[in-house]
Order: structure tokens, then sequence, then C-alpha cells
């Protein structure tokens, strides 16, 4: 977050602005964010700590890496994302209320220190994410059994353009 300043007369109001997810430190400051709250989290930490035994310092730079793919079109991240959940939801069965609550703290990680199309654009990912996870791990008998990619349900990275 930065700081702009308003002159009124004599009276100088300081703002506070929000940045955008248009680069790899902001999307770095909102992974981490994003995790501290998640793993403070009573219901979701057991997920990521028991469950999924993530070690931060192996999973925080694979998730950066996921997010500056889709947000930036960066190259490095492999992984097959519904199959790293399916043998988490195997272990331990999500509910529709952890990927309520999950997208929650997304949202309010975003509300709290963002805003932009990228930021925008991470928020409709997000919930492409929480919807098609939910429906191929909890209803799989009705989800399609085409490979449904976040990207069908996000704004394309090429309609979003740093500003110069």
């Amino acid at each position: 977050m930065g700081y702009t300043g308003v002159v009124f007369g004599n009276v100088v109001v300081i703002m506070q602005t929000k940045r955008d997810l248009d680069s790899p430190a902001a999307i770095s400051d909102f992974v981490e964010s994003f995790y501290n709250q998640l793993l403070a989290d009573k219901e979701l930490s057991p997920i990521f700590v028991d469950t999924a035994k993530i070690e931060l310092e192996h999973h925080l730079p694979k998730i950066k890496a996921f997010w500056r793919k889709l947000l930036l079109g960066e190259t490095g991240y492999n992984s097959h994302m519904m199959n790293i959940h399916r043998d988490v939801h195997q272990q331990q069965a999500f509910t529709a209320r952890h990927f309520s609550r999950w997208l929650s703290f997304f949202e309010a990680t975003l509300d709290e220190s963002f805003q932009g199309p990228y930021t925008e654009r991470a928020r409709n990912v997000a919930r492409s994410i929480a919807t098609n996870l939910q429906e191929a791990l909890l209803n799989p008998a009705d989800y399609s059994q085409r490979t449904r990619y976040i990207e069908e349900r996000a704004q394309p990275i090429g309609s979003i353009r740093k500003p110069a």
C-alpha cells in the first residue's frame, strides 16, 4: 500500500492507496498475507497443516508462481491443481463451506490492500477455482468430463494492459 497527499487550504490529507496485483512483488505480498489468514483459521488451517502437510517454504513459492502465471503470463508453474486437491480430498473430504471460507479469505485479503484490473482478474480466477474445485470434488458425477480450465471463467490475460 502507498500513500498520497492532497492539500486543502492549510490542511494536508494523507490517504492510503491500494496497489494492483500487477507485479511479482505485489503478488508475493498478497499470497503471504492470504496464507497468514488461512493458517490462522481454525477451520482451514488443519487441512493445510495436518492433511496436506504443506511446508510454507516449499508451498508459497509454488502458489506465487501459480498467480504470476495467471495474472502476469509468466511461466514456471506446471503442477495440475485439480489432481493436487483430489489427493487432499481423498484424505479429508472438502465441504462447500471450505470453498466458501477459502474464497471469503481470498476476497477479504484483496479488498484490504489491493485494487485494479489485475486484482479483479485475481478475484474472478479465485471464484472460478472455488467453483471448479467444488463441482469436481463434491459432485464428480455432475461435473463435466472435459477439462475445465480456470481461464474459461476469467478474463483472458491479454485483455488487461498494464498502465504505462
